[in-house]
């Protein structure tokens, strides 16, 4: 792997983290994608799923077109079979932090309950997505056709 096709993935992704995750994701999609015991407005079970799985959708879209982008503008020369299992890693990984149990647990075990009930939970949200596109990024760029 050579550093800069890590920083030029890393970048594609942090573009297409940002576009999926704020310009892509609709208001139901944000109240409703959380766990049920989490949720921002009243819906059902397979209402919370299916919205975090149109958020999820849409969000490795832009992963995806950000890397082609990036693969063809840049020549990266990245393998298909690694942005395959690195875009995997991230959508599974953005599945479960957006169902908000892992920001609050992690919070309230690191003695943070109050930083987490006054808006901090947001900040740790984006936190845990940061390490897991870092996790992915290193999957992708990990070696070149």
């Amino acid at each position: 792997m050579t550093a800069s096709r890590f920083a030029a993935v890393t970048a594609a992704m942090e573009v297409a983290h940002h576009v999926g995750d704020y310009m892509l994701q609709t208001d139901v999609q944000s109240a409703r994608k959380g766990a049920r015991s989490d949720r921002l407005e009243e819906c059902s079970e397979a209402e919370s799923w299916t919205a975090l799985a149109g958020h999820v959708a849409s969000y490795h879209v832009a992963q995806v077109a950000a890397l082609v982008v990036a693969d063809r503008a840049l020549g990266l020369k990245l393998r298909p079979g690694r942005v395959a299992a690195g875009v995997a890693i991230s959508a599974v990984t953005h599945a479960v932090i957006d169902r908000r149990w892992p920001v609050r647990e992690w919070m309230d075990r690191a003695g943070a309950r109050k930083f987490r009930e006054h808006g901090g939970a947001a900040h740790v949200d984006q936190a845990m997505h940061r390490v897991s596109l870092f996790a992915s990024a290193l999957v992708i760029a990990g070696g070149a056709r």
